[in-house]
């Protein structure tokens, strides 16, 4: 089973660059899920299992770690801001962090409102099967971004935040949430001029990113991007790059779930295209909404591989394709939330 990601290698500069017979390699270190099509995890894979190229060149898989998902990693990072709680109290075991990002159609056509307001208590029971201290923030968007809670483990606050994303009116700021908090970080202003789900979505990862750590992203909406004027094709929005970018820099995983009550419509390539390139993947609502809870409950649970590859410097900085396939037959979904360079 073959998956790509679009993904960006810093090369490590050469340890002796004085020494032009020195070979140098980049240690990259990848996150990769790989379930069943029900979002169980394959727990029992190694190194040999995994056949990995960059830029078309084959690398080294130096390890393959299974990480089980319902433990959090410990913050190591000295770049990042520390779990604390409010009154500045370091916190051992912050739990997961996800964020809820749904859109609230503004021209309240039916076939949107309709569906979000059916999935609404699909979306709540989802974020209360998450573990205690697993912490959730909610957005909405209609005509712009709408911050209605911050990082909490309590689920009843979710949840009623989730049950207001209906409304189109302009929430006063959540108060700031024990723990990491996206409060100081989102001035009513800049909510205000993200009038684009990808600014608004720009604008939520670059207040995640000085927060360690993975972080998972419900995406609860009708679609993105837009059709060309030729009406022959829809195609990701101008800004959706920048926004991409600074998701990635944070490390966020999207799952799209589309509420639209339709079969297909011209927007769900748009969820797909946002879902698939940060690691995640793309559902609709509309017939099954309770299989695609259970499906996601199953694949956020159930752990996932730290690949660390080796690749040569040689590549060069810039973009270049990983594929990653899997030796093993059946039905398998391999998934890349993002990926971090470490530099020889």
């Amino acid at each position: 089973m073959k998956t790509r990601l679009a993904a960006l290698l810093l090369a490590a500069a050469p340890a002796l660059a004085q020494y032009e017979e020195a070979i140098t390699v980049s240690r990259v270190l990848i996150d990769v899920r790989v379930t069943q099509s029900n979002g169980e995890a394959i727990a029992d894979l190694t190194p040999a299992d995994f056949d990995v190229t960059i830029g078309g060149k084959p690398v080294t898989v130096a390890s393959a770690m299974f990480v089980e998902d319902d433990a959090a990693p410990p913050n190591t990072s000295s770049d990042k801001i520390p779990y604390v709680d409010a009154s500045g109290q370091a916190i051992e075991s912050p739990g997961r962090l996800f964020v809820v990002f749904i859109q609230t159609d503004f021209t309240r056509h039916y076939t949107r409102t309709k569906g979000q307001m059916k999935f609404r208590r699909y979306a709540e029971e989802l974020v209360r099967s998450l573990a205690a201290e697993d912490r959730v923030a909610v957005f909405s968007f209609d005509s712009h971004l709408k911050f209605r809670c911050d990082f909490t483990t309590d689920k009843d606050a979710v949840a009623d935040a989730i049950e207001k994303s209906v409304l189109i009116d302009q929430p006063p700021p959540p108060p700031r949430g024990s723990g990491p908090s996206l409060v100081p970080r989102l001035q009513p202003s800049a909510l205000r001029r993200a009038t684009t789900a990808e600014k608004a979505l720009k604008l939520i990862g670059e207040a995640l990113l000085p927060i360690d750590g993975a972080k998972t992203l419900f995406l609860i909406g009708w679609g993105l991007g837009h059709r060309t004027r030729a009406g022959t094709m829809t195609v990701m929005d101008f800004q959706w790059p920048a926004a991409f970018k600074a998701l990635e820099a944070a490390r966020v995983t999207i799952y799209s779930l589309d509420t639209t009550e339709a079969d297909s419509h011209d927007l769900q390539g748009g969820l797909k295209n946002a879902a698939e390139t940060t690691g995640g993947y793309y559902a609709s609502t509309w017939h099954l909404p309770q299989a695609v809870v259970d499906r996601l409950r199953r694949t956020i649970s159930s752990g996932h591989y730290e690949l660390e590859l080796l690749a040569p410097a040689q590549l060069g900085a810039g973009t270049h394709l990983v594929d990653v396939s899997v030796r093993r037959r059946g039905n398998i979904k391999i998934l890349f939330p993002q990926m971090a360079i470490l530099e020889d």
